[in-house]
């Protein structure tokens, strides 16, 4: 039981780092983002001027509820229903209008659509019911645990941060044989 805890507090606090890092690069790049979301095409043309800002203000609020235990029945099933929304709508513009050229507007570098991009959703959302199972009961006791719990966070984040740099990799080296 123990153990399931710290886990849920180290997907917690590593989900809370890759909705922060996407939300800020969103934001800084917010035209480029509503762009992004207008090419999905999944809502009339005149409610992306609401949805864009709507998404980043979403991605903070359940950073900060992810990375506060007592506010993660909250945060993570909001997570939850961003992951499906994102997937959904990478699937709809995948599998149903055969868009792989199009960046996914996940932030960070241009990422083409792809599967990848719903198997690594997928894996987010895992990690999101995990913290959210553990969540009810649990406050972050001793600093051990507090310790392992940011270990596992940062070893999440490094595997995050690797299959995203190889996603977009993969998009620039098709780019380079299309040419």
């Amino acid at each position: 039981m123990w153990l399931s805890h710290v886990f849920a507090n180290g997907a917690s606090w590593a989900l809370a780092g890759v909705l922060a890092v996407a939300a800020a690069h969103k934001y800084t790049n917010y035209l480029e983002f509503r762009g992004i979301v207008d090419q999905y095409r999944i809502m009339p043309k005149p409610l992306v001027p609401i949805a864009a800002p709507s998404v980043v203000a979403l991605e903070c609020l359940a950073c900060l509820t992810l990375a506060v235990p007592t506010w993660r029945l909250l945060g993570a099933p909001l997570t939850a229903g961003l992951l499906v929304l994102y997937s959904v709508a990478i699937a709809i513009n995948l599998y149903g209008r055969g868009r792989t050229a199009m960046d996914c507007g996940c932030g960070g570098e241009a990422t083409p659509l792809s599967g990848w991009l719903l198997l690594r959703n997928g894996l987010l959302l895992l990690l999101a019911c995990s913290s959210w199972l553990a969540a009810p009961s649990f406050v972050i006791g001793g600093g051990e645990e507090a310790l392992i719990a940011g270990l596992i966070a940062g070893l999440l984040w490094l595997a995050y941060a690797t299959a995203n740099q190889l996603l977009a990799n993969q998009g620039r080296a098709l780019e380079a044989v299309h040419e």
